[in-house]
């Protein structure tokens, strides 16, 4: 993918509507996968990432291999030892400088038909109408406060918006998709008829609310454990700042089994689903996590974006100890 035209070269000029030779060579297999249609879309989507840890990295990766427009990236977080374990975008780069400034020329080198943009404002100075431009904002590495006020601006600009993190062996991601609608693919009644597209709708609901429901009230008793983990290392950022650090290990953990008791009393959940043991791995990032739970999250942009099969409604919850993936849907109407 890494095929060294510049733009003018490969057609994509603003004024182009139509894929150009270049470009079907360069995406031939992607449009035999999704179609010509939903590459067409994917050549005008605008795509807001903010932060670029290892997860953000690997969204950023699998979006700029797609043919999006453009991507613009917001993260200013100066380049640390940890980040070398899971965001190969920085691998070489000076320490101290910003994640999103460090990793541009890595990421423009797989794919130089995609607009690469830093923005290296804070996102806490961005007004509602900042997101209206763009097709899709992914976020992460972000405390659940931030979260909830970027998707609620990009609910009111009726924007899609994705987030997610991991940490350790677990991660998670999570859709507001609005009201989507979308094709699916059904079979015929038929053993002799091929299968037809259909078109469907999701309802969505923002991540506060979602997060809101207690167990009993709402949210299933037998709720996968690591929604409640999730929403244990939710609240350890809020509650301290920073998510459990490696290297203050045995004092992290004693805090995370003080957010747990505070989280299973919030949820009012009876059962603790999160153990000692859970918690222990629960320190850094890991490669493959991240690979995992990017690759999917990419793949649920890309599904947004074209319209085409259906979409995550609206947790993903990933245990990397068993390597399951687990969707939970959490929905409170208005």
């Amino acid at each position: 993918m890494g095929v060294k035209r510049d733009r003018e070269t490969a057609g994509m000029s603003n004024e182009n509507d139509h894929i150009t030779e270049d470009e079907a060579a360069l995406y031939d297999r992607q449009i035999r996968l999704w179609g010509l249609d939903c590459q067409k879309r994917l050549r005008e989507a605008k795509v807001l990432i903010i932060g670029l840890n290892g997860l953000g990295a690997e969204v950023v990766k699998n979006l700029t291999l797609s043919g999006v427009k453009s991507i613009t990236i917001m993260d200013e977080t100066p380049v640390s030892a940890a980040d070398t374990t899971a965001q190969f975008f920085v691998s070489g780069c000076e320490p101290g400088e910003g994640r999103a400034k460090a990793s541009k020329a890595a990421i423009q080198e797989l794919n130089p038909n995609v607009h690469i943009e830093i923005d290296s404002e804070h996102i806490s100075s961005k007004p509602a109408s900042f997101f209206s431009q763009f097709t899709a904002v992914f976020a992460t590495d972000c405390p659940l406060s931030v979260l909830i006020r970027i998707n609620k601006m990009c609910h009111e600009n009726k924007v899609h918006f994705y987030c997610g993190d991991t940490w350790g062996f677990y991660g998670y991601s999570f859709l507001d998709l609005l009201k989507h609608t979308y094709a699916k693919i059904v079979p015929k009644g038929s053993k002799t008829e091929t299968e037809e597209a259909v078109l469907d709708v999701l309802d969505y609901c923002p991540l506060g609310p979602a997060l809101g429901v207690k167990v009993g009230a709402g949210l299933n008793r037998k709720i996968n454990k690591v929604y409640i983990l999730l929403n244990i290392m939710n609240n350890f950022r809020e509650m301290h700042n920073h998510l459990p650090s490696p290297e203050n290990r045995e004092s992290e953990l004693q805090l995370l089994k003080s957010v747990r008791s505070f989280t299973l009393q919030n949820l009012c959940c009876e059962d603790n689903k999160v153990g000692d043991e859970m918690l222990s791995c629960v320190f850094g990032e890991l490669s493959p996590v991240c690979a995992a739970v990017g690759g999917i999250i990419a793949n649920e942009i890309i599904k947004g974006i074209s319209r085409k099969g259906e979409p995550i409604h609206n947790f993903l919850l990933f245990d990397g100890e068993t390597c399951t993936g687990v969707v939970e849907t959490i929905v409170v109407r208005d």
